[in-house]
């Protein structure tokens, strides 16, 4: 018995594995397994090839002869089109120590996308109006988070990404999980392992310098009116938790910025704790809605600047 994986092949079959596969089951961790010729339980499929097919090999990325280490660009001069056909498709990075020895690397959070670009270029495609591919795509995302509060799931929809349920928490014992809040109740939506190698297969990279360009770094947002991350309560405190956060307060071009869809960023005015590792600030209490968090400050001679991988609702 082995574990199974979104959009993994049966080695059984050589064919992707389906929901009402017999041989697939929940094991007493939660974990999805699959079971193998020999394995008690298993049973045998109609017209089964004695081996699977053979691996698909693997495809190599291209990979483009880093800038020199002088670069001190950290964003790209360009916006990237939205098109099927002319995305941009070279991948930038940041070098960084890491803290368990050598190096890792960072991706570089270039120009964010503009929906109202993504859902004309979605519309042409097509052959739609804008307004009803917003109605479609809007529908799609209810549809899904409907599905996931009865617990739907699904390892490939239209063979491009997965869909589960998750659920955490921590309680000192099991009968104080009362709400969607106290199991930690998300939805996890993830790129099939096919879309991300046909993805990595056309992709180029890009060293955009190493350690000279130390960023700050938001790793965790926390709403301290209610504990939980990636959220915020309009006029209250959150605390943004990292690394090399301290910033200077009277800088206005330093601190803590939001930005609600297409709108431009507003500054917070209200901080409270203001060290490397942690700080809180009032999220300005006009804004509402899902919201993008960058965050700013001077290391090493220059005002740099990081944007949160997640939006804060």
């Amino acid at each position: 018995m082995k574990p199974l994986y979104w959009d993994m092949k049966n080695p059984a079959t050589g064919k992707p594995f389906t929901f009402d596969d017999p041989n697939l089951f929940i094991n007493e961790n939660g974990v999805g397994m699959y079971r193998e010729p020999g394995d008690p339980g298993f049973v045998p499929y109609a017209n089964q090839p004695p081996t699977g097919p053979p691996p698909e090999p693997p495809h190599k990325p291209f990979h483009r002869k880093p800038k020199p280490k002088d670069s001190n660009s950290n964003t790209p001069t360009t916006n990237p089109t939205i098109n099927h056909t002319t995305t941009m498709s070279t991948f930038q990075y940041n070098t960084a120590p890491n803290p368990k020895g050598g190096y890792t690397t960072r991706a570089v959070l270039g120009v964010p996308i503009i929906e109202a670009d993504l859902t004309a270029t979605i519309a042409t495609a097509a052959g739609i109006t804008p307004a009803q591919t917003e109605t479609v795509i809007k529908t799609l995302f209810a549809q899904l988070l409907a599905a996931a509060a009865g617990s739907g799931w699904s390892p490939g929809l239209y063979g491009s990404f997965s869909l589960r349920p998750t659920s955490g928490g921590s309680e000192a014992s099991p009968d104080l999980f009362h709400t969607p809040d106290d199991i930690n109740a998300y939805v996890n939506i993830a790129f099939s392992a096919d879309k991300i190698r046909d993805w990595k297969s056309g992709l180029s990279i890009q060293s955009m310098g190493d350690t000279g360009l130390v960023t700050p770094i938001i790793d965790t947002i926390l709403d301290i009116t209610t504990g939980t991350t990636d959220h915020y309560t309009p006029a209250n405190m959150i605390q943004l938790r990292g690394s090399d956060l301290k910033f200077k307060a009277s800088d206005l071009t330093q601190g803590t910025f939001f930005r609600s869809g297409n709108a431009a960023e507003v500054r917070a005015t209200l901080y409270g704790q203001n060290d490397p590792g942690l700080i809180s600030v009032a999220v300005p209490a006009a804004l509402s809605g899902p919201l993008t968090v960058r965050h700013a400050a001077f290391i090493n001679g220059s005002v740099r600047s990081f944007t949160y991988t997640h939006s804060i609702v």
